[in-house]
């Protein structure tokens, strides 16, 4: 296991977190319904500002300083640890207008409880950037595997003694505890007593820009919640948080471990552009190959699943969760863009991109809110769709990236996905009028894999088989022309 390479540790951290959260919400979404899961969704918003915002502005800063030392991550840890208190503070002060403006009481003791998670957060900082740093995701991986277990442990155990919502306060708060002592111990302490105004400047040169855009990446993501929260009430809520977990699944298991490499492997190409194109074009086509068959396959299959897998309290997020998928397309060029302009140290623009999508993102939601959750999701589908030729454009301009660098290596991955996803959505009548509902998903996921996989192995260059082996799968390999060099 210790020789695995950082992208597949991560691949592997990615993967285990979002399937055991997938399972552990199959079990608790029956007992616990979209009532109970949109009360937590709108606390977690202001929980989830510190671990977006400065938390990972600061991680971001510790991984782009060149010249490091203890007294950086001295720094960071004091500060991160000052301002979560404070946080937590705000949090538990303004619990009772917060829960007056979004018209529900319940939320009052559930923002006092969680009001503890800025601080947790705060002190994971400096141990995960100095594993990010050093590549040693393995030890990020231990702590994701034996902290969702914790977690999850209690969460179950609560949802099935009919705690209700509190069974998801509890999972969340042993879940980050747990996290914070298997982080300690998995990577060596990295903190000193002494701090000094210059460390803190370094941090700062390097936060401040990124944190302008975390603000925004957060804003887009969680003030719709809020929107959506005062607008249609914490059911509709629900629905919405079950489309936005698809999405982050797709993203953290497919999208982010390569980009999470690949911002920190991408620096050596700074000082020699010319040699960027090919390791460029594999980070795009490894991230490909995985996101688009995930996208457009769950889209395809997700009528099915949502009618066999939920009560019909879930019904209606059919419609909501195939768009959420499908907006993992446009993602692949705008995370991976984002990596390439922090590895470039450009954190100006990556924060005017990011700002500029953020903003158009919650008027857009804010505008078709009234009409419904599924008016609102393809609001954000649209405004990702079109961030996709800014994106495009701003890495060919301030990176020298050519657009057929960027457009080239996810042709193949999304073209074999679009044909797989029409196959399934062809077959279904078929396969629905002939046997029961567990039946047709599990024949419209093995027609989709296959099908995809075939396309692939037909398709035989050497990189893509390549990517595939890396994840542990077996294709094909064809006998390679002079023609079927790696692009």
């Amino acid at each position: 296991m210790a020789a695995l390479s950082p992208t597949l540790w991560v691949t592997i951290e990615r993967v285990f977190g979002q399937l055991f959260g997938l399972v552990l919400f199959a079990v608790q979404a029956p007992l616990l319904g979209p009532h109970a899961f949109g009360l937590v969704a709108p606390v977690m918003v202001f929980t989830g500002f510190w671990e977006a915002v400065p938390g990972a502005a600061a991680i971001d800063a510790l991984i782009s300083i060149r010249e490091i030392d203890r007294r950086h991550f001295s720094a960071v840890t004091l500060l991160s640890a000052l301002l979560g208190a404070l946080l937590g503070a705000g949090l538990w002060a303004l619990s009772k207008p917060l829960s007056a403006a979004l018209g529900d009481q319940d939320l009052i003791p559930i923002m006092h409880a969680l009001a503890v998670l800025p601080l947790l957060q705060a002190l994971t900082i400096a141990p995960m950037a100095a594993a990010q740093r050093d590549m040693r995701f393995k030890s990020l991986t231990i702590r994701t595997v034996i902290s969702y277990f914790a977690g999850g442990a209690v969460g179950l155990v609560a949802a099935l003694a009919g705690a209700g919502v509190w069974a998801l306060v509890w999972q969340t708060i042993v879940q980050r505890s747990v996290a914070i002592l298997v982080l300690w111990v998995a990577v060596p302490t990295l903190v000193t007593p002494s701090v000094s105004w210059r460390h803190i400047n370094d941090v700062a040169k390097f936060a401040l820009p990124n944190m302008v855009s975390r603000v925004m990446s957060w804003a887009s993501g969680q003030i719709p919640r809020l929107i959506l929260s005062a607008i249609l009430g914490p059911t509709k809520l629900g629905i919405f948080t079950l489309a936005t977990r698809l999405n982050d699944i797709v993203t953290q298991v497919a999208i982010w471990p390569k980009m999470t490499v690949a911002r920190v492997d991408l620096r050596q190409y700074d000082v020699n552009r010319a040699s960027l194109s090919a390791p460029l074009r594999k980070v795009f086509l490894h991230i490909g190959l995985f996101t688009f068959p995930l996208c457009i396959g769950g889209a395809a299959i997700m009528h099915t699943l949502i009618f066999t897998w939920l009560d019909p309290r879930w019904q209606s997020a059919v419609l909501p969760c195939q768009l959420m998928l499908l907006i993992g397309i446009p993602y692949v060029s705008i995370y991976v863009s984002a990596a390439l302009l922090l590895a470039f140290n450009s954190q100006t623009w990556e924060a005017v991109i990011s700002a500029g999508q953020s903003l158009v993102t919650i008027i857009a939601v804010w505008i078709m809110a009234p009409y419904g959750v599924s008016y609102s999701v393809g609001a954000i589908a649209v405004v990702s769709a079109a961030t996709f030729p800014a994106v495009v454009f701003l890495m060919w301009r301030e990176c020298g990236v050519r657009i057929r660098d960027i457009l080239a290596p996810q042709a193949p991955p999304l073209l074999a996905a679009i044909v797989m996803g029409i196959a399934i959505v062809a077959s279904r009548p078929f396969l629905e009028s002939h046997m029961t509902g567990k039946a047709a998903l599990l024949c419209e996921f093995l027609l989709g894999a296959l099908l995809y996989l075939g396309m692939v192995a037909a398709v035989g260059h050497k990189a893509i088989l390549d990517t595939f082996q890396q994840a542990g799968l077996s294709l094909r390999r064809r006998r390679h022309s002079p023609t079927h060099q790696e692009p």
